[in-house]
């Protein structure tokens, strides 16, 4: 399993850097004990690209880096905040209150051969430490300016490179050509020729730089890989642009990036990085078709930016109370499965990051949340994808930061760290099974919808969709795709858009296992399974369901009428099944003995007037309302009984609780629980009881406030439903 640690160059004291590399390695040589894959320090070079687009090619000319950077008032109290939402926004005032005012700060003025000479020192203190073969790199991110410093020098002499977008600053365009430029560069001593593309540039000036100073890896951030970042929203806005030549050209230009990248240094590595939001959404909306590139063969590694609880966690930040929770916990499970199954048989190593605090911004997790950091850790490295040859888990983490402003990971951060991922990557690498419902994604219908209507939505957001699942219990840890389904085995498969191509459901036809569709009967779902509409693409936001016909137990604390935010079209099933609820009387969630039938509702994004906010709302809020989310989780649920899925008494839905399980290769089986909505409502949380089925067993767990749940079962196998498993069980 690979590992790799973040760093700031603003850490490191450029008077004493052999000093400093020492004392970082005395700190952080723990993490690395018994990896036994790539070992990696990612060192940040003031954020954006300049030192590697305005590299000139001499060891002793300043490192362009911005001047004048935003460090945000760190937060020095720990405790998590609690009480009534008054209560706890009283208490975050007084927080950054106390934590003082934002600094305005500046870089030393490191040179080329001090950076070099750096890198150095940290390979051979690593060395010294136990830590042999390190790989050091650095990232860049395709802004013009960051931390309301001064903006790239370079941007200003090639301002077609960057272009206006969703975001209050300018974005780094994959797809642009340079003009005319006599300056002399590392890889263009002659200038550089107009009409060069912007990806053949940036390629040989990294190899030129990665050469010359000795960097090993180049990891491409945020709106290097696609321009959107935190959001389903890319450089065209909240859909694709309508015309697909645009989305094709865009993702063409990425996957020639990333080639030129790796090509320019075959040695080095490049590694990618997610844009923090919806996995399928990188396609259509963000216009990079990531399979694709990773099929190519160039792009060595990707990281899924899991920053779940900067998000997730209210009261972190000094400019906002709620963060973005769409972005949170459970999400980003959702996101780093649909990731995987994209990823699945390339030669692209995957990634979840492993958050702890920011080195610029103030929030705190890995003190504030530190047990929902660790069920972050235990979830992502036990997401799995089913393939015909068995499960693939995921290849190693990527912890991110190891300073905040001046101040380095603590010894008792640094031994959480090791012990919780060691501990949970070698449990992955033990599991046989995993419970619960598998997402299957179907490249079909969103190639189809790439090269012919990349501007309408289908609801394909299958990864953003199990998020909202996953609070109400429903066990998702597993992910395939259609083409597998008839060669992989599972307790329920939850397939996304089958529009086009196979039929997932005769495909499951001979097994008796359950499936769950979803997408609009607007060209996401095929009318052959009974739910259909005449309408040609989705429509506006409706906010208004009601219960149809849905038993006792799915409605359960859920009223008759409640609020949704349903990109509408009119629906009619045709079908033998049951309507559990309707949005203005068009059927959306449907029951056909072992079929699922689901029109989804969405969140509320938080753009305004066309630009990405930070939201002014709890999730709850954001949703419309949970309970069209409740509602379908338990049709979900009561599809696993007889299985030996986790499957809860009853999860109310104002108290949502997260459980995933597992089973190893000594037939332990894992149950993992966890209280993780800090953002739902604006209401107090105490503990939370779960009582539940798994495996034959019964188990009863209570969670406090923010509080995660490891447990172990050995089952009676009398209990368990077993059989012949096919591969990736």
């Amino acid at each position: 399993m690979d590992r790799f640690v973040e760093i700031d160059l603003f850490w490191f004291d450029h008077s004493g850097p052999r000093r400093a590399a020492d004392e970082f390695w005395e700190r952080m040589a723990p993490l690395f004990a018994g990896v036994d894959g790539w070992r990696g320090v990612i060192v940040n070079l003031g954020w954006l690209a300049d030192h590697v687009l305005d590299w000139r090619g001499s060891l002793d000319a300043p490192i362009p880096l911005p001047r004048q950077l935003t460090l945000e008032p760190m937060v020095t109290d720990r405790a998590p905040l609690t009480g009534t939402v008054a209560e706890r926004m009283a208490a975050w005032r007084e927080r950054f209150a106390r934590s003082g005012q934002r600094e305005r700060v500046d870089y030393p003025p490191w040179t080329y051969r001090e950076l070099a000479a750096l890198l150095r020192h940290l390979r051979e203190s690593a060395a010294a430490h136990g830590v042999p073969e390190l790989k050091v790199g650095t990232f860049v991110i395709g802004w013009e300016s960051v931390y309301a410093s001064s903006d790239s020098g370079w941007a200003r002499r090639h301002p077609a490179v960057f272009v206006d977008g969703p975001w209050p600053i300018r974005l780094f365009d994959v797809t642009a050509t340079l003009s005319a430029d006599p300056t002399g560069y590392g890889a263009y001593p002659d200038g550089v020729a107009a009409g060069t593309r912007v990806a053949e540039y940036f390629g040989r000036q990294w190899g030129s730089l990665s050469r010359a100073v000795g960097l090993d890896a180049i990891v491409l951030r945020d709106s290097m890989m696609g321009a959107g970042v935190y959001e389903r929203v890319g450089i065209f806005g909240e859909t694709a642009h309508p015309d697909p030549d645009r989305v094709a050209r865009w993702s063409a230009a990425t996957a020639d990036l990333v080639r030129q990248t790796k090509l320019a240094n075959p040695d080095a590595l490049v590694i990618g990085y997610s844009n923090g939001a919806s996995a399928v959404g990188g396609w259509r909306v963000n216009c990079v078709d990531l399979e694709s590139v990773a099929r190519e063969g160039h792009l060595d590694a990707w990281i899924d930016q899991t920053w779940a609880g900067a998000w997730n966690e209210v009261g972190q930040r000094a400019e906002t109370f709620w963060n973005r929770p769409p972005a949170g916990w459970t999400y980003q499970l959702g996101n780093v499965l649909l990731h995987a199954a994209m990823l699945a048989g390339t030669r692209t190593r995957h990634y979840p990051l492993v958050e702890t605090f920011d080195a610029w911004e103030s929030w705190n997790v890995i003190h504030t949340a530190r047990q929902r950091l660790a069920w972050g850790i235990w979830a992502y490295q036990h997401a799995f994808v089913k393939t015909p040859g068995g499960l693939v888990a995921r290849d190693g983490a990527y912890v991110s930061w190891a300073n905040q402003g001046r101040r380095l990971l603590s010894r008792d951060d640094v031994a959480f760290l090791a012990e919780t991922i060691t501990a949970a990557t070698a449990d992955a690498r033990e599991t046989t099974r995993v419970f619960g419902p598998t997402l299957v994604y179907h490249r079909p219908a969103m190639r189809w919808q790439a090269e012919h209507a990349p501007a309408r939505t289908i609801k394909e957001w299958l990864d953003e969709q199990a998020g909202a699942l996953l609070k109400w219990s429903v066990p998702i840890s597993s992910a395939t795709r259609t083409e597998w389904l008839s060669a992989v085995d599972g307790d329920l498969f939850v397939v996304q858009t089958p529009a086009r191509g196979a039929d997932p459901v005769a495909a499951l036809a001979t097994t008796g296992t359950p499936v769950a569709l979803v997408g609009s009967p607007a060209g996401g779902l095929d009318p052959r399974y009974g739910l259909s509409s005449s309408d040609g693409e989705v429509g506006e936001v409706h906010r208004g369901a009601a219960l149809a016909d849905a038993t006792p137990w799915e409605r359960a604390g859920v009223p008759d009428e409640f609020a949704i935010h349903h990109p509408y079209t009119k629906n009619v099933y045709s079908g033998p099944g049951r309507v559990v609820y309707a949005v203005e009387g068009s059927p959306c969630l449907v029951v056909d003995g072992g079929v699922v039938l689901w029109d989804p509702p969405d969140f509320q994004h938080s753009v305004v007037d066309g630009v990405v906010r930070d939201y002014r709302v709890p999730l709850a809020e954001a949703m419309g309302s949970p309970y069209a989310f409740v509602l379908t989780a338990r049709v979900l649920l009561s599809l696993l009984r007889g299985s030996a899925a986790p499957v809860p008494d009853l999860v109310h839905p104002d108290r949502p609780v997260t459980v995933t399980a597992w089973q190893r290769a000594d037939g332990l089986v894992r149950v993992l629980a966890a209280d993780l909505e800090e953002g739902f409502r604006a209401d107090t949380r105490g503990e939370t009881r779960l009582d539940l089925a798994v495996a034959g067993a019964r188990l009863s767990v209570t969670l406090r406030y923010a509080e995660m749940a490891l447990l172990s079962v050995r089952p009676p196998s009398w209990r368990v439903r077993c059989g012949s498993p096919r591969a990736g069980g």
